[in-house]
């Protein structure tokens, strides 16, 4: 697999206080009480991209996704996420707790080289239509993972 180095964005303490509490688990994992908390947490908490809230009277025009976009122009613009100057590859460790027991993993983000299904990174899990929609609808109103 080919992987190339690229500028990520990340919280600026300046303006967001602790970046630790602008971060969110996973979308598939957050309930309704958990997103409520990762709101009230923090203004630019990403739950408000990842994992919006649907409201009554939602249009095409204004909807989960397109209050995603919004949400990260805002944050882009008011400084709380600011795009690195050098390309890199980001290393990261998650520490997690499961029914008791701890756990740490550890790993790189990067750009991968797309290619045909099947070849390179294979399939590892399977994957329902209303959610593979729902984060290809949010990519494209958003233009970012």
């Amino acid at each position: 697999m080919e992987i190339k180095a690229f500028k990520a964005y990340r919280f600026k303490a300046e303006t967001v206080g602790n970046p630790g509490d602008c971060i969110a688990p996973p979308y598939d994992v957050i309930d309704s009480s958990m997103q409520d908390e990762l709101y009230r947490r923090n203004q630019y908490n990403i739950v408000r991209a990842i994992k919006g809230t649907s409201e009554a009277g939602d249009t095409a025009g204004n909807n989960v996704y397109t209050r995603a976009a919004s949400y990260l122009d805002a944050t882009v613009k008011a400084g709380a996420l600011k795009q690195e100057g050098n390309d890199a590859i980001y290393a990261y460790i998650q520490d997690f707790e499961i029914a008791g027991q701890s756990f740490e993993r550890s790993g790189i983000i990067a750009c991968g080289k797309l290619k045909a299904f099947g070849e390179g990174v294979q399939p590892h899990e399977k994957t329902l239509e209303g959610p593979k929609a729902d984060r290809l609808n949010l990519t494209r109103a958003t233009g970012c993972q």
